[in-house]
């Protein structure tokens, strides 16, 4: 039952819906875009915010950020999770769309093309395999979350050798 906000005042307010009064206030340097809830850790969200980074908090110890994420060299408009939460996607007035590990600072992988304008909106489809972008040129761009997946139906042995080289990476 908590809902939070992000205001033009630089401000992020926690809310008990049952209370009138927000439970806590955080002031940031800088204004706040976007913030998204982690679907699987109640207690986290990520803030994109006016000075190139997402800041990840977990609202009981609101003090300093857990995750400070960069790369973007403008403003961050927007922020979302995947549904398993395990990773965020952000887009920027840079013209790119960043994915990140939920817990890494630095960018996994960029998308963008030289038509591109500012991201304003992006988010993640239901089964986390696709991303939706909306830019400044009105135009609606669907990607890959995972550029290297192909997206035909796989023989038996493409499938297992894909897992076998997937578990070799981790």
């Amino acid at each position: 039952d908590v809902l939070i906000s992000c205001g033009s005042d630089r401000s992020l307010a926690l809310y008990d819906i049952r209370l009138q009064t927000p439970i806590r206030k955080l002031i940031l340097k800088m204004k706040s875009n976007s913030v998204c809830w982690n679907p699987m850790e109640a207690f986290n969200f990520t803030v994109a915010n006016e000075d190139t980074n997402l800041y990840s908090f977990d609202m009981r110890k609101l003090k300093s950020a857990s995750c400070v994420h960069d790369d973007h060299v403008m403003a961050v408009m927007d922020v979302d999770y995947s549904p398993t939460g395990l990773e965020l996607v952000t887009g920027s007035y840079d013209r790119t769309i960043r994915i990140y590990e939920r817990n890494a600072g630095r960018s996994r992988e960029i998308y963008h093309t030289k038509r591109m304008q500012r991201v304003f909106a992006v988010r993640y489809s239901a089964d986390s395999r696709y991303i939706v972008s909306g830019s400044d040129d009105g135009d609606l761009r669907i990607w890959k979350s995972d550029a290297s997946r192909p997206l035909a139906p796989q023989m038996p042995k493409e499938r297992e050798k894909l897992e076998y080289s997937a578990k070799l990476k981790d």
